[in-house]
């Protein structure tokens, strides 16, 4: 098949509009809603086991489907911002999802409008530009350096925070719920909208993972800057007992027993160096997972609605549904699992750091302990106590770093397992409302097709 030349006109679709397409392992059309159709310019009948490369448009970089592709054959779903070309030659740009489903993958794609999409079109310029001169061995690096220094982490933060700006920029999806819609669509409506609220409840919490983590670290800085700050003040307060003789041996030994405990202590919290590294995983995963599910559903109300208006003049209209009914149903089943599994993963952590913070509170008291037996023997001869007074005051120091530490990171494991607790619910929750409306659309019969819109 001969390529369209492109041209500077735009393949208009509106912002309230979504499509999806399914594809083989090998990147073939299987199927496709109506909206991508009627966008593409091509036929039904064209579109069906073309490849899906028949809508690249030679304005894009080889090096997003670099990533696209390198993404989904590791089993991961990646989102990303595409121009796609037409059968008659105009473009048009969209923010795409893609998910491995069985025996291939599901795409689904909304008009982009976020400021990120501008940045990204002047973002791709010059990739395109890097890679005519150096192939993609320089366009990938310099595209994945850019994301970088634009102040994401990586390309999936990229990802999801361009997801939640274009899907916020989306029209208010409450307005058809409002506009009086009755029955089977008004339940179709209200379940879409719920669930849509739900998750970005889940959302919300899943930012104040963020908010907590950073705490976190803060914290241990604090700690460690404080642990090595008593490695000195453990070690000169040795060498002036040792200079005092007998008279403040039992001094020495104070401070050797202050030091191993800290030490004991700073085992205990090393876990917490890893569980915030795990927590980072975890929010990114987390994000990932309902940034796909909020996608998934909207992409699921819009075609139920689109098959239902389209049921009144084709006879085609549930059939069609019904072929990709499985792959949105077991999608939208498998991340509410595996984001279940990643919050319950995470209570547990949270558990066993409670315990260990159980530990350092009374290791501290222990602390506590020592240093006041150290009081009372430097008191005994002043020279000794003139000299000593210093190295109390840092252990005391060190000792109420430890509490107010100790005490901040159990407030944090108690906002996270909270958060925990409300995920887990919302999740369950909703679980099962993608098999549910299509259930719903299933059961309008030709004699209930007057309540389409």
């Amino acid at each position: 098949m001969k390529r369209p030349t492109p041209n500077q006109n735009e393949s208009p679709f509106g912002f309230d509009e979504l499509f999806f397409s399914t594809t083989n392992n090998r990147g073939v059309i299987t199927f496709g809603n109506d909206v991508f159709v009627r966008v593409s310019g091509y036929t039904r009948e064209t579109l069906n086991g073309a490849p899906h490369s028949i809508i690249r448009h030679p304005d894009m970089p080889r090096a997003v489907f670099k990533l696209l592709w390198d993404t989904l054959l590791a089993g991961r779903p990646i989102a990303a911002y595409v121009k796609n070309l037409s059968a008659n030659g105009s473009y048009y740009w969209v923010y795409a999802f893609v998910f491995p489903i069985k025996d291939g993958y599901l795409s689904i794609r909304m008009k982009p409008s976020s400021p990120i999409f501008s940045v990204v079109k002047e973002l791709y310029t010059a990739t395109l530009a890097i890679e005519e001169k150096e192939g993609m061995e320089g366009s990938v690096p310099f595209l994945l350096d850019q994301v970088q220094k634009a102040g994401f982490r990586d390309y999936t933060d990229f990802m999801i925070q361009a997801a939640f700006a274009e899907i916020n920029a989306l029209p208010d999806r409450d307005v058809e719920r409002k506009s009086g819609s009755v029955g089977v669509i008004a339940d179709i409506s209200n379940i879409s909208s719920k669930t849509s609220k739900d998750l970005k409840n889940c959302f919300k919490r899943v930012q104040d993972f963020q908010n907590i983590n950073k705490s976190l670290v803060t914290t241990m800085e604090h700690l460690t800057s404080g642990f090595t700050q008593l490695k000195f003040n453990a070690l000169n307060m040795t060498v002036a007992a040792a200079k005092f003789g007998e008279v403040a041996s039992s001094l020495g030994v104070v401070a050797k027993e202050f030091s191993d405990l800290s030490e004991q202590i700073r085992t205990h919290l090393s876990g917490l160096e890893h569980f915030e590294q795990n927590l980072t995983e975890t929010i990114q995963k987390c994000t990932l997972k309902i940034v796909s599910m909020d996608v998934q559903m909207m992409m699921v109300d819009f075609f139920i609605k689109e098959s239902i208006q389209k049921s009144q003049h084709s006879e085609n209209a549930f059939s069609d549904m019904l072929i990709v009914r499985d792959n949105f149903a077991s999608l939208f089943r498998g991340n509410s699992h595996e984001l279940t599994v990643e919050i319950k993963a995470l209570a547990e952590q949270l558990s066993k750091i409670s315990s260990q913070l159980a530990d350092v509170k009374r290791f501290t008291t222990g602390l506590e302990v020592i240093r006041q037996i150290g009081a009372v023997e430097s008191a005994r001869v002043n020279e000794v106590k003139v000299t000593f007074v210093h190295y109390l005051e840092e252990m005391l120091r060190f000792i109420n770093l430890l509490q107010s530490s100790n005490s901040s990171i159990q407030k944090a494991a108690q906002e996270l397992n909270s958060h925990c607790d409300a995920i887990d619910h919302k999740v369950s929750s909703v679980a099962g409302h993608v098999d549910t409306l299509f259930e719903k659309a299933a059961s309008l019969s030709p004699q209930t097709k007057e309540l389409a819109i």
